[in-house]
């Protein structure tokens, strides 16, 4: 069993049939930010079958690690599941899951899983939410550090919730707030979504900044483990944060902002 890492969720996965499967009540965690992913999982079950999708009878019960360590029945589906799974979830996360799947493991793809094809989607799905070209150009430059970042932690041995911890280190140090308080800042924290969907220019470039710095630093001293990644992290950020100050004294303006992308 591998873990992967998305938006600082837990993905577990396993071989099956020669390729690939993903743990569907890890993703729907990820994709809806539901409280109970398990009971989310059971009433969409009941909806597909209704539907008429094929969708769950796809999925095979494979033995996944549990948070208790034990070995336990879960429902997994394969990459061309997994992909018409999340049609089925209304989630602001789904393009941008698409796009991490996609470049998850060293399957072929499809032609319906073409990356191209799904950053089109993602852009256009930025744009009809009103977003410009040069923000649609930051933010997908910001999934890509921030794959990267999450690629090299998992090779020095950062696991489970440690990746939101090490994530909230360079928050810190690059915004003074850590994301919990960075979403109440922006009016979303009793709403759904990634919080980077709703940053500003600035803020997506600063916390591109933090990371790369982080990513640079870990390979740079061979940071292994959660601690030693921890003080990269802690550095990544305030380096970031230190060059966000000096712009705002420079320019006299503020980065942070609680403007945010939401529609009502």
């Amino acid at each position: 069993m591998e873990i992967l890492n998305f938006d600082n969720y837990d993905i577990r996965t396993t071989d099956h049939l020669g390729e690939t499967w993903y743990s569907v009540v890890d993703i729907i965690g990820a994709l809806s930010q539901s409280a109970d992913p398990g009971r989310y999982w059971r009433n969409l079950k009941m909806r597909l079958n209704e539907e008429g999708s094929q969708v769950v009878s796809n999925c095979d019960g494979l033995k996944l690690r549990a948070a208790d360590g034990k070995m336990r029945m879960t429902d997994c589906g394969s990459r061309e599941t997994i992909l018409r799974l999340v049609q089925s979830i209304p989630s602001p996360n789904a393009e941008p899951f698409k796009l991490w799947l996609a470049s998850a493991g060293t399957q072929q793809m499809e032609e319906i899983e073409n990356p191209d094809l799904l950053y089109d989607r993602l852009i256009e799905s930025y744009r009809q939410s009103g977003r410009d070209n040069e923000w649609i150009k930051l933010r997908l430059r910001a999934l890509s550090i921030r794959k990267d970042l999450t690629d090299t932690w998992q090779e020095r041995g950062v696991i489970g919730a440690e990746y939101a911890l090490l994530t909230d280190e360079i928050h810190k140090g690059v915004f003074d707030l850590n994301t919990r308080e960075h979403r109440a800042f922006k009016g979303l924290d009793r709403k759904g979504g990634n919080l980077r969907d709703h940053m500003s220019n600035m803020e997506l470039l600063f916390i591109s900044l933090g990371e790369e710095i982080t990513r640079q630093l870990a390979e740079k001293f061979d940071a292994q483990g959660f601690n030693q990644n921890r003080e990269v992290a802690v550095e990544g950020g305030q380096q970031a944060g230190g060059s966000r100050r000096r712009l705002e004294s420079k320019l006299g303006i503020k980065t942070i902002t609680s403007d945010n992308n939401l529609l009502d």
